[in-house]
């Protein structure tokens, strides 16, 4: 959650302006950026009030809506987190870090419909600077939903945009699941030599491996997973499991 958390942040950093033309538009913006080094620092009240008095100050700050709309769901209040960032979008309709945010409130709820709908929206616009986010949810909608190979289309798309290591863990766990055992193996060891320390990427490297037969270097991949994962996680009693199995 942290690092998704300051990918987001970071996001609403690069969204900011500062306009020298009218004044009220400068003060609002002043209201954000504090707002934004609230956040930052997990001081959501904080955050709320000075992401408030942008809103009041300047009606048109679409950034202090979607940021009122972040600390909502980060919050879990998915309600008020949909208004804003409607609102974001009633400021402009193409505003697509608000409409891929959207799609995260209605995925959590479970809407599957409206969430790729949302994310489908927001990649409409041609000047969308991080397009393999909604492709990313899009696959993760339909990875909840056992549409394994709308899944694995969907993770590709992402990886041609930003080739990143979760985007190939989801891959391979796509084709992985969807019998594709083979390209899997291969998506998981471009994964491993991406993000060697990964322990994710081991467990679905091993996984892989083991589904197609090979015992032996399934057996050594669960030992680096469990090396690699804390010791008390999840994910290192499960290569343990495997690994006792194994021997």
């Amino acid at each position: 959650m942290r690092t998704i958390a300051l990918v987001i942040l970071l996001m609403l950093a690069g969204c900011a302006t500062t306009s020298t033309t009218v004044p009220k538009e400068k003060m609002a913006e002043g209201y954000y950026m504090r707002g934004l080094s609230h956040l930052e620092q997990r001081n959501y009240e904080l955050a709320l009030v000075e992401f408030q008095r942008s809103i009041q100050t300047d009606s048109k700050n679409k950034k202090a809506y979607y940021a009122l709309g972040l600390v909502n769901y980060m919050q879990d209040k998915l309600k008020e987190a949909e208004r804003f960032y409607k609102e974001a979008l009633d400021v402009d309709s193409q505003f697509s870090e608000a409409h891929n945010a959207l799609g995260n409130v209605y995925a959590k709820q479970k809407k599957w419909k409206k969430a790729i709908k949302s994310y489908k929206q927001a990649l409409k616009n041609t000047l969308y600077t991080t397009p393999h986010l909604p492709h990313l949810n899009i696959g993760s909608v339909y990875m909840a939903k056992k549409e394994y190979g709308k899944a694995t289309e969907a993770y590709r798309d992402s990886k041609r945009y930003a080739n990143l290591e979760w985007t190939v863990y989801y891959l391979g766990m796509a084709l992985l699941e969807g019998g594709k055992t083979k390209a899997a193996i291969r998506e998981f060891r471009e994964g491993v030599e991406l993000a060697p320390k990964n322990a994710f990427m081991r467990y679905g490297f091993a996984l892989a491996l083991l589904k197609g037969g090979r015992k032996k270097e399934a057996a050594a991949s669960f030992e680096k997973a469990a090396k690699l994962a804390p010791p008390k996680s999840d994910i290192a009693r499960m290569a343990n499991d495997y690994i006792r199995t194994l021997r």
